[in-house]
């Protein structure tokens, strides 16, 4: 690993990615907004509001294709959320891992789905939503300080609900169970770990690089919110084609499905 001497950036790049591509660097910054709260929630939020969206796109309220101003204030926001972390942990492995924030549950749904199906970003944004649910559960986070937090994740979950047809609950959570994570606060079976906040730019601290362990019973609860009763039921491969009924039994009864 070798830090660059100078990095540049040419926003009129953005111009050029696909939905899915600047959907999951839009997950990424709500994450940020979540996380740090102040100016970076502000211009996350004011970025995403509908009349911003419209002043630059002739009033239709759901392209999302912003200017080069716009990209050039996100971008910046994103880079002082990551230099103000990498400062004092440039490997990420203490409190640099406050940005695997909803990563559990995320790799989860973006293995189910497939590779290429839901833009990192985008999944990293569910995995938000699973942590809240489980913070407030656990009188971590208040009702209030969800909704204000939740607000936040909604603005791109409208515009990107996950699609048809959905993995089961039971299949996500047999992935989420192996995260690579996992370990890290030495859970027992029926505990799952992410990074939980008490509200937007609050953080939990812990002494185990920043993540929390708590029951994986929450995560599943949340999922059956989302999901549902998943009587429509694909697991994608790599390559994109549908697994069979054999392979998604076998994953169902993984330990810790």
């Amino acid at each position: 690993f070798y830090a660059p001497t100078k990095i540049l950036i040419d926003v009129a790049f953005c111009r050029t990615l696909p939905k899915n591509e600047l959907f999951s660097g839009l997950g990424e910054l709500a994450k940020n907004a979540a996380l740090l709260g102040g100016v970076h929630a502000e211009g996350f939020k004011a970025a995403l509001t509908r009349e911003s969206i419209n002043a630059g796109n002739g009033g239709s309220g759901e392209e999302l294709s912003y200017g080069d101003d716009t990209m050039l204030k996100l971008v910046r926001l994103g880079i002082q959320a990551k230099m103000e972390v990498l400062l004092v942990d440039a490997y990420e492995k203490q409190s640099g891992m406050i940005f695997e924030y909803g990563h559990t549950m995320s790799h989860a749904i973006e293995k189910a789905y497939g590779d290429g199906v839901i833009p990192h970003g985008l999944g990293v944004t569910y995995g938000m939503l699973a942590c809240s649910y489980a913070a407030e559960k656990m009188g971590v986070m208040s009702p209030k300080a969800r909704v204000e937090h939740d607000e936040v994740c909604n603005l791109l979950i409208k515009k990107w609900p996950l699609p048809h047809p959905r993995p089961s609950a039971k299949v996500i959570m047999s992935l989420a169970m192996r995260d690579s994570k996992r370990g890290i606060t030495s859970e027992d079976e029926h505990e799952i770990s992410d990074v939980l906040l008490r509200g937007m730019g609050d953080i939990v601290p812990t002494e185990t690089s920043m993540l929390s362990k708590f029951p994986s019973s929450l995560f599943s609860e949340w999922l059956e919110t989302i999901i549902g009763d998943a009587t429509e039921v694909r697991m994608l491969s790599k390559e994109g084609k549908a697994m069979s009924a054999a392979t998604l039994t076998l994953l169902e009864n993984l330990p810790g499905a």
